[in-house]
């Protein structure tokens, strides 16, 4: 699959407030908060960086083994279709989701556990 830039990064922030992260990452860094879509049972928060993002998440992590709520990078792909053929092909499990308003979540896990996002790269492909 064809990677065409990181997406977003995003930190849990369950042993602290959410409004103690929010004002760290903006007073801090003077990152500009971005419109977040209602996710249910998931508060948080979201920054723009340049043409990325950051976003906090003030639920726990679920300690599953494909955990999207804890800790993990999301990487836009050309063709998320195409992706989610790959990962089958590879008989490399994934967790899928739907955002919003429709923004399709794939999430795997490296070889050393750590969680990985994909979302279809919404300037190519058709995604899911």
């Amino acid at each position: 699959m064809k990677i065409t830039r990181f997406h977003h990064v995003s930190v849990n922030c369950s042993d602290a407030p959410l409004s103690d992260m929010v004002s760290f990452y903006s007073d801090l860094f003077g990152l500009d908060s971005k419109e977040r879509p209602d996710i249910p049972g998931v508060p948080g928060h979201w920054f723009r960086v340049s043409d990325q993002e950051l976003h906090i998440v003030g639920a726990p992590p679920q300690g599953t083994a494909i955990d999207s709520t804890g800790n993990h990078y999301c990487v836009a792909v050309e063709d998320l279709d195409k992706a989610i053929l790959e990962l089958e092909e590879g008989n490399i499990p994934y967790e899928r989701a739907v955002q919003g308003a429709g923004t399709i979540q794939i999430w795997i896990n490296d070889p050393a556990g750590n969680t990985i996002e994909l979302q279809q790269d919404r300037t190519t492909g058709s995604g899911s």
